[in-house]
């Protein structure tokens, strides 16, 4: 009878040496996970759009820690520089530093419409050829 529980006492202690190995795996692999997460937070950046109705403007904004470079922009499935109503003058690359924005104006009549769609591609320290797609309304 001592003997069996002997037995019992190493295989409880082996199973839990086990489960603390396996435990302290998964901590680490989520740990590590968390660290990445943080980095590429760091090294993004986060581009957004909105229509100003006064004055007219488009608002591009990067609310990430990182630059957006190379920067194209479409509305309506035209790129910005041929879009009617939004003045691009002067601009020729085009370039976001963190937490700040460009606007452009935007002049609307009866014959221009409101731009109803954008998207936004561009480059940051983390990757490239990041998007941003959405609706565009006043």
């Amino acid at each position: 009878m001592p003997q069996s529980l002997e037995i019992w006492a190493l295989i409880i202690s082996i199973l839990a040496i086990g489960i603390s190995i396996f435990t302290w795996f998964k901590s680490h692999k989520i740990d590590r996970a968390r660290r990445d997460d943080e980095e590429r937070d760091q090294n993004s950046a986060e581009l957004k759009a909105y229509l100003k109705r006064k004055p007219g403007e488009l608002i591009i904004e990067n609310t990430g820690r990182s630059e957006a470079r190379n920067i194209v922009i479409h509305i309506d499935q035209v790129p910005i520089n041929k879009s009617p109503g939004i003045d691009t003058r002067g601009r020729k690359k085009l370039l976001i530093g963190p937490n700040s924005h460009i606007s452009f104006r935007v002049s609307l009549t009866f014959d221009i419409p409101v731009p109803e769609f954008i998207e936004i591609n561009w480059d940051d320290d983390h990757a490239t050829g990041k998007t941003y797609r959405n609706s565009l309304s006043y």
